[in-house]
């Protein structure tokens, strides 16, 4: 059994036994999107998965207002322009919370008790700071910038 479905059929477990007080749409904080630029990736490479798996940062927003997910310690991942192992781990943290968000899993439960910040997978032989932007060839950066581009300005059509 993948780790990915445990996690997700305890989180499930978990979000239909909570208690549900509060409204669905009643809004619980406020989140400063220029603190995580926008959603923005400063790296270009992060920019590149975001455009290819087409990551619903909206959802990722509404559990942080709604749900009141702490995600201030992502902060860094759409500021810094660093794209290592960390990062690309905060990455599919980001991705899977936000795909479990727009599912509807998480409903009116209360998600400020999860400390997401103390979970650090890159610690492992301390392979976490290793530099995968070096194994990217520079002359890749334009076909990554045009993908990019594309897949901005046809989300804006839609």
């Amino acid at each position: 059994m993948k780790a990915s479905t445990i996690f997700v059929s305890a989180l499930a477990a978990i979000a239909s036994a909570a208690p549900t007080t509060i409204a669905a749409t009643e809004k619980r904080s406020v989140v400063d999107l220029a603190a995580f630029n926008q959603f923005g990736f400063a790296n270009q490479n992060l920019q590149y998965f975001n455009a290819i798996n087409a990551f619903n940062l909206q959802a990722f927003e509404q559990l942080a207002a709604f749900n009141n997910l702490n995600i201030l310690g992502f902060q860094g991942l759409f500021n810094n322009n660093v794209f290592d192992i960390n990062a690309l781990l905060q990455l599919q943290q980001v991705a899977l919370l936000s795909q479990l968000g727009g599912l509807g899993i998480f409903g009116n439960f209360d998600l400020s008790t999860l400390n997401l910040a103390g979970l650090n997978f890159g610690v492992i032989n301390s392979i976490g700071g290793f530099d995968i932007g070096s194994l990217i060839d520079a002359s890749l950066r334009p076909q990554l910038a045009s993908v990019i581009q594309q897949t901005q300005l046809s989300a804006v059509v839609l």
